[in-house]
């Protein structure tokens, strides 16, 4: 929030809207923050009632006014074990926590160790990977390979929650403990039992959380206003099938989008054109690129087994030609971290499906938006 103090005797018409005039290029920066005007002093003009009302027209997001139709959704996938396997959906709300259908929320869940309630993903365990999780009528399942699965009864830990406190990426979360047998299953499953581990859960305990901004570069198209859960970064992941059989060509073995875990996959048009994106729109919603996704050790993971490809593919064959070049500052610190798929919070909630035609609003036809500096 955005506050501007004036002190004095009077604010009269021409100092409000030199007010308005200083902050216009601040407002359509950030059209989602509130610029809240307090004036202590004598007389409140009717310039300044003015500026109110602008400044109140400015809460609606800033979108571009040139689209062009780019494919349509071929699938879409929602996490809601942190880490764990996706839940392939037909149809969903796009919400500005992330993906939704029914009970099932994106990034929802997450595991951390009972003893310091560091969070646990696949970097740390990659049998969670392998881990499925559904939540349906207030009932957690639980299913990997090669492991009974196990139906937990939500509503038995809700009764009397017990919140627990963690951090991603040194940022504070909170959540609801799962219970002692969803913990003793992921005990098991993650560590053999030789590592204790909770499940937690969002529900009321997570009220707000921030996108996590990047100590070494600023993305303009950050909002402080977005929302998300457990993910690491953002409330959406996108990315396009062609740039996955681009990668595969490339490939001595194919592998399936799920080593790459986004939420929405497009179909049509060229390999990695949505480079060039800076918002999409399906149907009434409306989704705002924050930033490129750049890829680590998590994509090299097998989904299905859980185990590490021995030669670090797909990343190794991705480093050869999908590493950012420009600008030349991130380019320095991403080196070894090449990009696939895009980060994207959202600007107008509304119904997605499969099926869905997406038009998008490309760098070229709209440059007074970017997404970096």
């Amino acid at each position: 929030m955005l506050t501007t103090t004036c002190v004095g005797g009077c604010l009269g018409t021409a100092a409000a809207i030199a007010l308005v005039t200083c902050r216009r290029e601040t407002i359509h920066a950030f059209p989602d923050r509130v610029l809240k005007i307090t004036c202590v002093g004598a007389g409140l003009g009717a310039a300044a009632v003015f500026a109110l009302a602008f400044f109140r027209r400015q809460r609606r997001p800033v979108l571009p006014e040139k689209w062009e139709e780019v494919g349509e959704v071929c699938s879409m996938t929602i996490y809601p074990l942190k880490s764990g396997r996706g839940v392939t959906v037909t149809e969903g709300e796009a919400t500005s926590w992330g993906l939704a259908s029914g009970e099932l929320q994106d990034r929802c869940f997450m595991v951390v160790l009972a003893s310091t309630g560091t969070f646990v993903t696949g970097r740390q365990a990659e049998n969670l990977l392998a881990v499925t999780l559904t939540f349906k009528n207030g009932v957690i399942t639980l299913e990997s390979k090669g492991t009974s699965t196990l139906k937990y009864d939500l509503k038995n830990s809700l009764r009397h929650p017990k919140v627990m406190d963690s951090k991603i990426w040194r940022e504070p979360v909170r959540g609801v403990d799962c219970g002692d047998e969803p913990a003793d299953w992921l005990s098991n499953v993650l560590y053999n039992g030789k590592e204790k581990v909770r499940l937690i859960y969002k529900a009321d305990a997570m009220k707000r959380r921030p996108p996590r901004r990047l100590t070494y570069y600023d993305f303009p198209q950050i909002r402080d206003t977005d929302t998300l859960y457990y993910a690491d970064t953002s409330a959406f992941l996108v990315t396009s099938q062609s740039s996955l059989e681009d990668l595969n060509h490339r490939l001595t073995q194919p592998i399936k989008m799920d080593n790459f875990r986004p939420n929405i996959v497009l179909s049509g048009g060229p390999p990695f054109q949505e480079d060039e994106w800076l918002y999409i729109r399906i149907g009434r919603a409306v989704f705002r690129k924050i930033k490129p996704c750049e890829r680590c050790l998590l994509t090299t993971v097998d989904p299905d087994s859980g185990k590490r490809h021995p030669i670090q593919e797909p990343l190794t064959t991705l480093r050869s030609y999908r590493l950012l070049e420009q600008p030349s500052d991130l380019a320095k610190v991403w080196a070894t971290k090449p990009v696939f798929g895009n980060h994207f919070a959202i600007d107008v909630q509304g119904p997605v499906a499969v099926g869905d035609k997406v038009f998008a609003a490309t760098a070229t036809a709209n440059p007074s938006f970017s997404i970096f500096n």
